[in-house]
């Protein structure tokens, strides 16, 4: 039973090494191929270089670059051409600066009119004509990096501001995430505060990155805990707390959307939180906490938000994401017959293990 559990422990740490070295894979396209969004590694005049998000529009004739990252390239502006640019606010002189890019292995110098983008996704649009003989395939992003044309790390992408993952290969990779939570409970024994939520939050991670989606869901729980003594003295059955919860988590999230849109940041924003599940997390810390104190809450906490993380690494892994693309069907299949495997497990779980071990070597003293 020990060779199993350590058998099985022995797999998640290479699962583990697996997802946090994510090595830089092709995502089994050829080289031509790129996102709707890249990273592109930027140049300006002086030598001084810059890795930002660009958004590839092969609706748009030409390129254009936000002022605030002209001049931290240091472009001067003010003595640059000037071209007229119509747009929706009428025509207007823009300047013209020639930058230096570098994009999936490919160097090029872009002639790019730059404006304000600071209310815009990306502070760098590609236009058509500098993205000739490569291709772009639709609805996906971060296919590659600056210096060749494969995939970006997971870590790197969770702290990336555009979601990866598009909505049909998210449906094929919640198998390998349910697999993964089966092994962490049913041979770890990690608990956390919902038996599949951390699932549902590492999809919101995956598509709003770590910088996003960690703080905000810190804020969510916070704001249930704020109304949690006016709930307790209106004496409310547990569907109206869930009532009450849920406007709450959705007030918040609305705020932040409307905060992230001023600043420029909703459309990396992604797939909102998951709102009932965020307040059934939260009403499980409640009871946590009043059963069992404020270390325990805590730490249910921690090893729920940890969770999410891991699952998020897990299906940001570059040959994760091609599996889930190339053969959807065959890996949900695969993963409903792994689950069935570790749930036939009936030992000692790893956690219980080191629970018992100091009554063990205490019952051995004895004999």
């Amino acid at each position: 039973m020990l060779l199993k559990v350590l058998a099985a422990v022995a797999g998640l740490g290479v699962l583990l090494l697996a997802v946090l070295g994510s090595p830089d894979r092709s995502l089994g396209r050829s080289p031509e191929v790129i996102g709707e969004r890249e990273m592109v590694r930027i140049s300006g005049p002086n030598g001084k270089t810059l890795e930002v998000l660009a958004m590839v529009d092969t609706g748009a004739s030409a390129s254009s670059l936000d002022t605030r990252l002209a001049r931290d390239l240091g472009f001067d502006l003010a003595a640059a051409p000037r071209v007229t640019v119509a747009s929706a606010l009428g025509r207007e002189q823009r300047p013209v600066v020639d930058s230096a890019i570098r994009l999936a292995g490919r160097s090029f110098v872009a002639k790019a009119t730059v404006n304000n983008r600071s209310k815009r996704e990306t502070p760098v649009l590609l236009g058509r004509q500098d993205v000739q003989g490569l291709q772009v395939a639709v609805g996906k992003r971060l296919l590659t990096r600056p210096d060749a044309a494969v995939a970006p790390s997971a870590l790197r992408i969770l702290f990336a501001k555009a979601p990866a993952i598009d909505p049909v290969s998210m449906m094929a990779l919640l198998p390998l995430a349910a697999l993964l939570i089966v092994l962490l409970r049913v041979v770890v024994g990690l608990n956390t505060l919902g038996t599949f939520s951390p699932v549902l939050l590492a999809l919101a991670y995956a598509q709003s990155g770590l910088l996003l989606g960690v703080p905000l869901t810190l804020v969510l729980f916070a704001l249930g805990f704020v109304v949690q003594p006016a709930l307790r003295r209106l004496h409310l059955p547990r569907v109206a707390r869930l009532g009450v919860l849920i406007g709450v988590v959705t007030t918040g999230l609305i705020a932040a959307q409307l905060w992230l849109g001023s600043a420029g940041l909703s459309d990396s924003w992604g797939m909102t939180l998951p709102v009932v599940v965020t307040s059934i997390i939260t009403e499980r810390l409640w009871e946590q906490w009043d059963l069992e104190g404020a270390r325990a809450a805590a730490v249910g906490a921690v090893l729920t938000m940890g969770t999410a993380v891991l699952v998020a690494l897990l299906l940001l892994t570059p040959y994760v994401r091609h599996l889930a693309e190339a053969v959807p069907l065959q890996l949900a299949a695969v993963c409903a017959v792994w689950a069935v495997l570790v749930g036939t497990y009936r030992g000692l779980r790893l956690s219980e293990l080191f629970r018992f071990a100091p009554a063990a070597r205490a019952q051995g003293g004895v004999r």
